[in-house]
């Protein structure tokens, strides 16, 4: 069977010997974890200096290479299978290149989903390629959403037992899983979001190959490393930023100036917020802030979801100060109090020029049972036009219990072409958007549940699910009168 073993508090885990066929003594010996490095090309990029490779170039014709290189439709061609990070160094070839790269990030806007699961090795798992992922990222990240439990974010073994390999020549150090997934997807940009909490959900799309670890709901054997999450690829006149708070103090620094400043140009579509429970240690009416957004443009309505998460990570630094603590044998805290993701777009320009929408459903505490799980996620999917390309979030209580399958299922029939990630907390926020019509209550008891199901100041509801709709492209399904 697949066994860990965690030292101290930190979760360190190491592979069972069975599954992994390594020496024991690999596994016994505790060598320093290590940060990864870029590959020698995108470090070069990232440095603007010449990369000298020690390598006898091929022997072709020059005159067929000229043409080959210098023919627009076959760059394109060509540059269309490279990932994200190698087409950054292939615009600075020449003026051809450099188109080609910047039509393709306008035509390849496909979302990717990722997964490490070291919960279930005979799904993959146990060093059988460990690093998953739904297709190839081939456009430079807008987001990348990552979902983690506390075994997975803590996770370091040996290089030469990770797959894919990480080193040109395995080294005898350790690495760390979420670098690996840093390097990955992400990097040399900044745009990885992640949320640490202990109670995932991961629906992929039947046909991918990642589709076997799909995850409902918690399991028992939650003390395995798992991630996973959505890459969002960078989507035309479409704008990302990322607000972090690490105190009430400086909230009008943080927030208030950098609303003001931004929606000065930008229309916010939408919002994910994480709140730590640091956060809310000292009262719920802290919440009320977020209001604000609805302040600065008061006739426009956005999207918005959110979830108490244990910890937040939004910058390479975090994942450096992982590695940090794990060679100390301590614990990682990050001093976020609240993360979150506005989406935006310009002001003055046409809505056919981005193409790009995000809505949201809280499904509440009253909304209990399955007829009305359904009614709601029916009513949503009937005013939500569909896209080309669309991502969706679940953020819910772990005290809905067994009605997250039921809500993964009936939010599945209605966007069958939508991979959903998210995790569970123990609050959460949300915005109906579109407003949901809902008759009133006939008898004095279903007013009184009505009444307790509503939510805290405007957007916070205890034992509840919201789910958060992003879709760009091409407009496959108008569905009312919902563009402005």
């Amino acid at each position: 069977m697949y066994s860990v073993s965690a030292e101290n508090s930190v979760n360190t885990v190491y592979i069972g010997i069975d599954e992994l066929c390594f020496d024991k003594d690999e596994i016994d010996s505790k060598d320093t974890c290590t940060k990864l490095q870029l590959k020698d090309n995108i470090t070069a990029y990232i440095e603007k200096r010449e990369l000298d490779r020690n390598t006898e170039p091929l022997e072709c014709d020059s005159a067929l290479l000229e043409k080959v290189t210098s023919n627009y439709i076959i760059v394109k061609t060509i540059l269309s299978n490279l990932r994200w990070q190698d087409k950054l160094v292939c615009k600075l070839v020449c003026s051809t290149w450099r188109s080609a790269v910047q039509a393709l990030q306008k035509e390849q806007l496909c979302p990717e989903d990722f997964v490490v699961d070291l919960c279930s090795p005979a799904k993959g798992g146990g060093g059988k390629g460990w690093f998953k992922q739904s297709g190839t990222f081939r456009s430079e990240p807008l987001v990348v959403f990552t979902f983690g439990n506390t075994a997975g974010m803590f996770f370091c073994c040996k290089c030469r037992v990770f797959s894919p390999r990480l080193c040109e020549e395995p080294c005898q150090m350790e690495h760390c899983l979420i670098d690996l997934i840093n390097r990955h997807v992400n990097a040399p940009k900044n745009c990885m979001v992640t949320a640490t909490a202990n109670y995932l959900v991961y629906r992929p799309l039947p046909f991918t190959n990642t589709y076997v670890h799909s995850i409902t709901h918690y399991t028992d054997r939650w003390n395995n490393p798992f991630l996973a999450g959505i890459y969002v690829p960078k989507i035309p006149n479409v704008g990302l930023k990322v607000i972090n708070i690490k105190s009430q103090d400086t909230l009008k620094a943080d927030f208030y100036d950098v609303i003001d400043e931004l929606t000065q140009d930008n229309l916010i579509k939408g919002v994910v917020v994480y709140v730590t429970d640091k956060y809310l240690l000292n009262s719920i009416d802290d919440i009320v802030f977020l209001h604000y957004l609805k302040d600065v443009q008061p006739d426009i309505p956005y999207a918005l979801g959110g979830c108490l998460v244990e910890d937040t990570i939004t910058n390479g630094k975090d994942i450096d100060t992982i590695i940090d603590k794990l060679n100390e044998n301590a614990d990682f805290i990050s001093e976020n109090l609240l993360s979150m993701c506005l989406f935006t777009v310009p002001k003055n320009i046409p809505d056919t020029e981005y193409n790009f929408e995000m809505y949201s459903v809280v499904i509440n505490s009253s909304e209990w049972k399955k007829p009305f799980i359904q009614q709601a996620i029916t009513e949503f999917s009937n005013n939500v036009p569909r896209f080309e390309h669309s991502i969706a979030l679940k953020l819910s209580c772990v005290g809905r219990d067994q009605k997250h399958v039921i809500e993964q299922d009936f939010f599945r029939d209605a966007f069958p072409d939508t991979p959903i990630v998210g995790c569970y907390g123990n609050g959460e926020l949300g915005i109906n958007h579109p407003a949901r019509v809902k008759p009133e209550p006939s008898s004095p008891a279903a007013k009184r549940y009505k009444d307790a199901s509503k939510p805290h100041h405007g957007v916070m509801y205890s034992y509840s699910t919201v789910f958060v709709y992003i879709g760009w492209g091409k407009m496959t399904s108008p569905k009312g009168p919902l563009r402005r």
